[in-house]
């Protein structure tokens, strides 16, 4: 994967951003580079997190050049300074859990993310004895990171959940002027490059395994909806490369016609999207010919996969699709589907992009469909239509795992089961 321009690797390994002032804005903006440091991530994830950054330092010489520009302060050096700017006295004490509140209330991350993340905050409070994040220095986040280590957590969790958002909130505290520094930046846990012995998409005999399940008649003792869910989202899932979430959360409503085109949209709107973006995606020939429309017609405006009626409980942190995917998941390794070095949802993605390349669809389209990251900014500009989209999903094979004629077999009111005759 090509990083987007203005992103570079700097001399320690970390990514950044980096755009050049032009000469004649220097006195205004007040700098040579407009500099931001995204760490040690991977290609993906650098392109995903650069683009705003580019966004933002294209808007700030925008600003210099219409005469508009409003120099920002960098971050204050001391906690004196923060206080005589704010007339408070030096002593105050600055709760963390009231940053993480604050910072929640500017950025309003999804549900699950202010879940995980009030976890870890909590944990670093328990970890220090105290609240105050003006107490916290570099060598209190350390203690934090190896007592994380002693109690068996992971290099890869410590680095990618702990330290990755305590960094973020305290980031977002020194920019707000909250506190004078962070003291996590620079701390970071070195993992071991994880050895594979297999790629991370489904084989050929995988998929068919749980494609094939996903067409059996008997299902067992599940509620309609979640023979729904092992029915279709598999195969949604092989033709589009969208993330499991996203087709659990999805309502009838979403299935769409657009042009002639059926389609489904992956919205926020359902639930979450892991970028907060909308996408349509064009359905396959061979999902339209199993009856996914009616199927979806029959659902209306409810969810597909889920009757949040019927679920227990299930909240904004833990949704109901969220319950879904994760029976899903083991019903995959149930199926014999169990290598531990596939995931048993994520495992389509990978596949999906495996796909696109053997059928010749261009990188720009293929990460559109599965809503990646533009790897630069010309990228993400314009729309893409759905027929483009649909062009190049038709040039996907088939998976070809049996009969998948179906016939509608009603089980009271408005339950449905959609079945292959003879399985």
């Amino acid at each position: 994967m090509r990083l987007m321009a203005h992103v570079r690797r700097s001399s320690d390994g970390r990514f950044e951003v980096r755009i050049v002032v032009p000469k004649s804005l220097r006195s205004t903006i007040g700098k040579t580079n407009l500099t931001q440091r995204l760490g040690r991530l991977s290609k993906s994830e650098v392109n995903r997190r650069a683009a705003p950054v580019i966004e933002r330092f294209q808007e700030q010489i925008e600003q210099a050049r219409s005469g508009t520009f409003v120099a920002r302060s960098d971050a204050l050096t001391n906690a004196v300074t923060i206080a005589e700017a704010t007339n408070q006295p030096t002593s105050m004490t600055v709760p963390l859990m009231a940053l993480f509140d604050a910072y929640v209330a500017e950025r309003q991350p999804s549900p699950a993310t202010i879940k995980r993340w009030r976890r870890v905050i909590n944990h670093l409070i328990d970890h220090l004895g105290h609240d105050d994040a003006r107490r916290i220095g570099a060598d209190d986040i350390i203690g934090w990171k190896e007592a994380l280590a002693a109690k068996g957590a992971s290099g890869r969790t410590i680095r990618e959940v702990y330290l990755a958002s305590a960094k973020v909130v305290f980031a977002w505290s020194v920019e707000n002027r909250k506190l004078p520094t962070n003291p996590a930046i620079g701390i970071s846990v070195r993992v071991p490059i994880r050895r594979r012995t297999r790629g991370p998409s489904f084989t050929p005999d995988e998929a068919r395994t749980i494609l094939s399940g996903a067409l059996a008649r008997d299902q067992g003792g599940i509620s309609p909806e979640h023979a729904l869910a092992r029915r279709w989202i598999p195969w949604l899932c092989a033709y589009s490369g969208a993330r499991v979430g996203e087709i659990a959360q999805m309502r009838g409503d979403d299935i769409v016609q657009i042009e002639g085109i059926w389609a489904m949209r992956i919205t926020p709107e359902a639930g979450s999207t892991k970028n907060g973006r909308s996408r349509t995606v064009a359905l396959h020939p061979h999902l339209v010919e199993q009856g996914l429309p009616e199927v979806a017609r029959r659902a209306a405006n409810r969810p597909i996969f889920f009757n949040p009626e019927r679920g227990r409980g299930g909240s904004a942190g833990n949704a109901h699709h969220n319950k879904v995917g994760e029976r899903l998941a083991r019903w995959v390794r149930g199926l014999g589907v169990d290598d531990p070095h596939v995931q048993p949802n994520h495992g389509w993605r990978h596949l999906f992009k495996t796909s696109c390349r053997r059928a010749g669809i261009a990188p720009e389209v293929r990460d559109a469909i599965q809503g990646h990251a533009p790897r630069n900014v010309g990228e993400a500009y314009g729309e893409w239509p759905i027929d483009v989209l649909a062009e190049a999903i038709r040039l996907l094979p088939r998976f070809e795992v049996g009969p998948t004629t179906f016939e509608v077999v009603p089980t009271g009111g408005n339950e449905h089961h959609f079945v292959a005759p003879g399985r």
